[in-house]
């Protein structure tokens, strides 16, 4: 994917993110929007990508990935527990669509895996999530989206 395409991706994830865990929300509506961001994530890589590279297969998946990682900082309550777990899917993610990247002959990203494992086992250790660093995990997210 280009690198234009990639960062509007970032966009269109951040953007997603939202409309995602408002107040009053049910897990019905939650979890049709995921449905349907997906779906979108889908679409968008159908048309940005060359659908004949095998890195698109997990990309909507990715997207979602850092679609909920970024809306963890709009939650007010548990929003550690929640962050925590949001890094472990992108994580899982990484790995396992590494793994069957791993097949078709490309290597696995570890620099983005070490940097998401990292960040989530340091996350367990924040007692308080305060605005500032909430503003720098976003950063921390975009950066390993954008640059691994």
């Amino acid at each position: 994917m280009t690198p234009l395409a990639n960062s509007l991706s970032c966009l269109i994830a951040l953007g997603c993110a939202s409309f995602l865990w408002r107040k009053g929300s049910s897990p019905y509506r939650n979890g049709a929007l995921l449905s349907v961001f997906l779906v979108l994530f889908s679409v968008f890589c159908y048309f940005a990508g060359d659908i004949n590279d095998p890195t698109i297969e997990h990309y909507p998946f990715r997207m979602l990935a850092l679609c909920l990682c970024l809306s963890t900082t709009s939650l007010s309550f548990y929003r550690r527990r929640y962050l925590v777990l949001a890094q472990s899917l992108w994580c899982w993610i990484e790995l396992f669509g590494g793994i069957s990247l791993y097949y078709h002959g490309i290597d696995i990203a570890w620099t983005r895996i070490a940097a998401l494992l990292c960040m989530t086992l340091c996350s367990t250790f924040l007692s308080k999530i305060s605005k500032e660093m909430e503003f720098c995990l976003m950063v921390f997210w975009l950066a390993v989206w954008v640059f691994f």
